[in-house]
């Protein structure tokens, strides 16, 4: 039988939710929706730029997308090109590949992000499928389990035999949700305001090194 495991990107491939708080993403949301809605709407790690926008609609916002879609790219095209990536991620892709897993990317970044940051990867011909919920126009966002789900589906694998590979309260809850075992990588969780430490993942992993013990106990009906 078939056995795939699945990356997220931001905050696992890459450390890149602290960049875009170091590049003042508060800031672009302050001069984009005002001080006093910013206040009301919660952003936190791990919330695509369409979903961030969609909160502040349903909070009141009545503008229109675009321009905040173009302010987001923007900044995203400024950080992806050349932000370091997450140590020993080809080693286990390659451990991953040698058993047998078929492996993916399913990010709430538009395609382009993910192709930029992921193709610098020695491994990426390894990786055989990506989906970016953001290009996906019909698929709910995390934490809906809809994008894992469309991911096993087009894979043709079981949830219970697929492994995700999270880092946020947000992404979490979507493959959990999947049926998928979760593993939540910890490495860029420093306490922001934005990050909260998802407390249901079936385990946990400070580096890509601990991803790779885990996976190799973990029995997959």
């Amino acid at each position: 039988m078939k056995k795939a495991f699945l990356f997220d990107m931001d905050g696992v491939l890459a450390d890149t939710e602290t960049m875009w708080d170091k590049l003042g993403y508060d800031d672009l949301l302050i001069d984009f929706f005002g001080q006093e809605l910013f206040e009301k709407v919660p952003v936190k790690s791990g919330m695509s730029f369409r979903g961030i926008f969609d909160t502040f609609v349903a909070a009141g916002w009545q503008g229109e997308y675009k321009p905040f879609h173009d302010r987001n790219i923007e900044m995203g095209n400024s950080i992806y090109p050349s932000i370091p990536l997450s140590p020993g991620v080809d080693e286990l892709i390659k451990y991953l590949s040698d058993d047998g897993f078929t492996i993916g990317i399913v990010s709430s970044s538009p395609i382009e992000w993910v192709n930029q940051l992921v193709s610098r990867f020695k491994s990426y011909d390894l990786i055989k499928y990506f989906l970016s919920v953001n290009n996906h126009k019909t698929l709910k966002p995390k934490p809906s389990p809809d994008p894992y789900l469309h991911a096993m589906k087009e894979l043709a694998v079981n949830p219970h035999r697929t492994i995700i590979l999270e880092d946020s309260a947000t992404g979490v809850a979507a493959a959990k949700a999947s049926g998928a075992t979760t593993i939540c990588y910890t490495a860029y969780n420093r306490g922001f305001s934005w990050q909260i430490m998802p407390e249901n993942a079936d385990y946990y992993a400070k580096n890509m090194g601990d991803v790779m013990d885990i996976v190799a106990k973990i029995d997959l009906q």
